[in-house]
């Protein structure tokens, strides 16, 4: 296959808290940016209305007022393409390219003029941070004297603009007040070195800046442009204040950090004050609507919480949970359809990638999350393992406590899906299943939960199966999970684990060795290693379908193929090999190297299917991948990666895909909220419909029922090899179900 045949498809992921959130002028509506477009959403249902798409750069700035009387979104680029919607059509009624370029920042500047369109820029020259006020109607620029030089890119900088008055620029320990009609003057001010500014902004009519600094303080500057400000400091937070904002009026603000708490300040009394605690994570950005109703809070899970003017959640915008790390990787989950990663602090989240939704989460440590302190780092509990049954009934779940001074937790749940209550719940809890971290956890691929059994891989070279047992106590009756068997191997590390497809045989890799056990006994059938490999294993899987006999080893620099059946090596090639994923639709698995080069193959032979060494080359590492099986995965007649999709997850927190580049999405919901509301405005009920009636013709007698006896054939090509009866045994049966059927009609 050529390698520009297939592409990679966006799916989720990226930053929504990049920007501020920014409100429409009654309050109805909430817009924030997302890569290179910007989403508006309902304030009260936080549905999405509306995508403003129109450039493939990502945007760097963007703000709502009014042109020509109207409302009106813009947006700039960082190559400086600026672009104008109004958002009671979503029309694009402007796309200008302003001369700036290297642009960092872009601000509308609130004329009184309607018909102005001017904005602050601010970009790179020779490694310093420069101004410029831009008429983009006119692309005339006009350049402000001052500049700050940025020496690294370790400290960010602040913009804060009021109107059309002033605006004020913070970096470092230095904060500067500039009039926007003066040029070539400009006021700077500083603090103590041990502070630096994390925030800015600006009184919505009068001359008074808003900062917060690296100590937790909020200081109120009055009379910037005097030769003495007034500093006034409001000081709760102890660690660094990420976002402070001004309510219309200016009578009070808001300030919120890495605390996870909100608190909204009296401008005029620095001890009356108001919290709203565990908020859930870090808090980014806050933003105020014009008539004070709503307050628009960004936290770094990815969210924009609404408030209302009490501080009470009224509504959540949630995209893909940003986690920290991805270390439980990426599960499918067969019964919702979606992806299972780490999320939250101690949670998990169920990702669909169709829908392109978190559908929800699961709180798996059951715990508040402890915040840092000034100069202490607290460890939090995390899940670092996670797995789900083929059924979709049953979760498993390893959280741990990596605490390298203090005590340390580690802690296995299992989880049982409620159809009642329509959502996990726990059902055992283990302290300490293993002496060490857990490596890897498995459920055995079984379609009866009944005999359902576990397997988890720990660091004290040791790996233990899981089996349900039933329970009786006075106050229910039920089952739970306990240990069924321990297993070792030489006293070696045992690192990747797979069933097989049945779940009869169980791969462990112990250092360089590969091997087999049966998980219904806890006993060793074979150990296979090569004299040539010296490098520990990664992986171990086993084949699917008429492969099964077939398991794959890889390790960092080789990937081999054994056949259990003979017990000898089928193959070998050397290979970096980052991750190993396999398909359980087809033969076919993928090995994603540390170089990012993507590499399709079936065991049975070295020859490649698919490879790309230019695929991945511009994105970000990946992390986690897995195969998720598309909406024809029924039709065994498609390509590769038209039946399954493979899915991965990069250092940047987006998820892609691999398909072709002309795959399109249908969103339904859009087309019946329009012909919804069209049927209940005034003009829609006076307006005929069209109905179409057609002709019901007599139903077509096929002469082959599919469904008749489809079981016994599928159930032979799917029945493992090594377990399969004679042939002679099962012929007559196979035979008879191609007989073509024929309906008796008396005559």
């Amino acid at each position: 296959m050529a390698e520009e045949d297939v592409t990679l498809i966006f799916k989720g992921g990226g930053s929504i808290v990049g920007h501020k959130p920014i409100f429409s002028s009654d309050g109805e509506n909430v817009y924030v940016c997302w890569k290179n477009k910007i989403l508006e959403y309902s304030a009260k249902t936080s549905k999405l209305l509306y995508e403003y798409e129109g450039s493939k750069d990502p945007i760097i700035g963007y703000d709502y007022f009014l042109y020509d009387s109207f409302p009106c979104l813009a947006a700039c680029t960082t190559t400086g393409k600026v672009t104008i919607w109004k958002t009671v059509t979503y029309y694009k009624i402007l796309e200008k390219q302003i001369p700036v370029k290297q642009i960092k920042d872009f601000s509308v500047v609130a004329w009184e003029n309607e018909g102005d369109f001017k904005g602050l820029v601010s970009f790179m020259y020779k490694n310093r941070l420069k101004f410029t006020l831009v008429d983009v109607k006119k692309c005339v620029s006009k350049d402000y004297s001052f500049s700050i030089k940025l020496e690294d890119q370790t400290h960010k900088h602040y913009i804060g603009i009021s109107g059309s008055k002033y605006f004020s620029v913070a970096h470092r320990n230095e904060v500067y007040f500039v009039r926007l009609n003066d040029r070539e003057n400009y006021t700077k001010c500083k603090i103590q070195d041990s502070r630096t500014f994390t925030c800015i902004t600006c009184h919505p009519s009068e001359e008074v800046v808003l900062t917060g600094d690296t100590s937790g303080r909020v200081v109120v500057w009055q009379d910037i442009f005097s030769t003495k400000q007034i500093q006034t400091v409001f000081h709760w937070h102890t660690l660094p204040v990420r976002a402070v904002c001004f309510s219309t009026s200016g009578s009070y603000f808001y300030s919120g950090g890495e605390e996870c708490v909100l608190v909204k300040w009296q401008f005029h009394d620095s001890y009356e004050k108001k919290f709203l605690p565990r908020i859930g994570a870090e808090i980014e950005h806050i933003s105020v609507a014009d008539n004070n109703t709503c307050v628009a809070v960004s936290t770094r899970d990815n969210a924009v919480r609404i408030l209302d003017n009490q501080m009470d959640q009224i509504g959540l915008i949630q995209h893909l949970v940003l986690g920290k790390q991805y270390e439980s990787g990426l599960i499918y989950d067969p019964r919702t359809k979606a992806l299972v990663m780490n999320g939250n602090q101690g949670h998990i989240q169920f990702y669909s990638p169709h829908d392109m939704c978190l559908l929800y989460s699961v709180d798996v440590v059951g715990r508040n999350k402890i915040t840092n302190e000034r100069d202490c780092v607290m460890e939090n509990i995390e899940v670092t393992k996670t797995a789900v049954s083929r059924t979709g009934v049953w979760l498993a779940t390893v959280e741990e406590r990596r605490d390298p001074v203090y005590h340390s937790e580690l802690r296995l749940k299992f989880w049982k899906f409620s159809s009642e209550q329509q959502r996990f719940e726990l059902n055992t809890s283990i302290e300490y299943p293993h002496d060490k971290s857990v490596k890897n956890i498995q459920f055995q691929p079984m379609s009866n939960d009944d005999s359902l059994r576990c397997v988890t891989l720990g660091d004290d070279k040791k790996f233990r199966i899981w089996q349900l047992v039933d329970f009786t106590t006075v106050y229910k009756t039920g089952v739970v999970w306990k240990s069924f068997g321990v297993g070792f191997y030489r006293d070696l590390n045992c690192c990747g684990l797979s069933f097989s497809v049945d779940g009869s045989l169980m791969a462990v890799g112990f250092d360089k060795i590969t091997t087999a056990w049966t998980p219904d006994l806890c006993e060793l059938k074979c150990s296979l290693v090569h004299p040539s490999h010296k490098e520990k294993i990664k992986y171990v899987k086993f084949g699917y379908s008429n492969q099964c006999h077939l398991l794959v080893s890889a390790s960092a620099l080789q990937l081999s193929v054994w056949n259990l059946l003979t017990l000898c090596l089928l193959w070998t090639v050397p290979v970096r090999v980052e991750l190993l994923v396999e398909d359980p639709l087809s033969t076919y698995m993928a090995v994603l190297t540390s170089n990012k080069k993507v590499f399709l193959f079936s065991p049975i032979s070295p020859d490649l299917v698919y490879s790309n060494e230019h695929l991945l080359k511009k994105h970000a590492k990946v992390i986690a991948a897995t195969f998720v099986p598309s909406k024809y995965s029924n039709d065994a007649g498609l390509k590769w990666f038209e039946r399954s999709h493979l899915h991965f997850i990069d250092s940047n927190n987006e998820l892609y895909y691999i398909s072709t580049g002309s795959s399109t999405e249908f969103i339904p919901d859009l087309v019946e909220d329009v012909l919804e509301n069209e049927e209940k405005s005034a003009f829609g009920k006076m307006t005929p419909k069209l109905h179409l009636t057609r002709e019901q013709g007599e139903p077509k007698k096929h002469l082959f029922k599919k469904d008749v006896n489809e079981r016994t054939f599928k159930k032979f090509l799917e029945a493992p090899i090594h377990t399969m009866a004679p042939v002679r045994f099962t012929c007559y049966s196979l035979l008879k179900s191609f007989i073509i059927q024929k309906d008796k009609t008396n005559t």
